[in-house]
């Protein structure tokens, strides 16, 4: 394990002395500014630099290498050159929820979700970011009109031409909000989604960046659960002060179809709607 210390940038010429940094890349969709914070928190004396990535997901070579990389992965698959027997460490960290995204005057424009069913209203169209877990999208005609990324993809249903499938996060990020509607896929047999992996150099496992990648698992100073994950819809924080919340009493009867039972409904029914809006939020990112 090499010196996290031998890593960092010399004094300059003047003698100045340099900032230790850390070099964090991130595909798009991602928003790794809540790591960033818990990380100067934890260690500001040496700065987190967030690069994001291209489109393709590959560090631009004429570049600084980057210490840690935030990758998306297909749904059952590992990460590009990493992983064992590989150079490269590779942590999973969550799963993404699968969006459709359609025109602003499509059919589903308004829905807040869709099912595998509703699906089949709209026709798919293929592109390399579509996962063969996926239900299958419509083949061109002639291969050179299949879009060469999700950003030309995006392009092609912005006009009408039909809908596709794509990571949440990313659905978000690409969309225009003038033409686009992003609507996530949730079905009691969900999709498959994509997932984010953490990946960083065998020769560069040194402490600095296992601390980083134990913050993105969601360790902190006052948590000793190194193997909750941030981001992942089953990870549970602990209650405050480690202790068993009480079972909650139990709410009074209203006499039904009262003016009282009508309101309590109405009230259930927002916080139900709430709740459902905060999950498919965790489960987005």
């Amino acid at each position: 394990m090499s010196d996290p210390t031998d890593l960092f940038p010399a004094d300059a010429p003047d003698g100045t002395p340099a900032t230790p940094s850390l070099r964090l890349g991130f595909v798009r969709g991602i928003a790794p500014a809540k790591w960033a914070r818990r990380w100067a928190e934890a260690v500001p004396s040496v700065r987190l630099e967030l690069v994001p990535l291209p489109l393709s997901g590959r560090p631009d070579p004429r570049e600084a290498p980057l210490d840690v990389v935030l990758e998306r992965v297909p749904p059952g698959a590992s990460p590009r050159d990493a992983g064992p027997g590989t150079d490269r460490h590779a942590l999973r960290l969550y799963t993404e929820t699968v969006a459709l995204v359609v025109s602003v005057d499509h059919e589903l424009d308004g829905q807040q979700t869709v099912d595998r069913d509703t699906l089949a209203l709209s026709t798919l169209l293929a592109h390399p970011d579509h996962s063969s877990a996926w239900p299958a999208a419509a083949s061109w005609e002639d291969s050179a009109w299949e879009p060469a990324h999700a950003e030309a993809a995006m392009e092609l249903v912005g006009t009408g031409a039909g809908a596709i499938l794509l990571p949440l996060p990313l659905a978000r990020h690409l969309a225009g909000k003038r033409t686009h509607a992003v609507i996530p896929v949730i079905d009691d047999n969900p999709l498959a989604g994509t997932e984010i992996w953490a990946t960083w150099s065998v020769e560069r496992d040194a402490g600095d960046v296992q601390q980083l990648v134990g913050i993105m698992r969601g360790r902190t100073a006052r948590s000793q659960r190194p193997g909750a994950k941030t981001g992942d819809p089953q990870a549970k924080a602990p209650s405050a002060g480690g202790k068993t919340k009480k079972p909650t009493a139990k709410k009074p009867q209203l006499p039904k179809n009262s003016r009282g039972a009508q309101l309590a409904a109405a009230t259930e029914k927002r916080e139900a709607a709430k709740r459902a809006r905060a999950q498919l939020k965790r489960r987005g990112r």
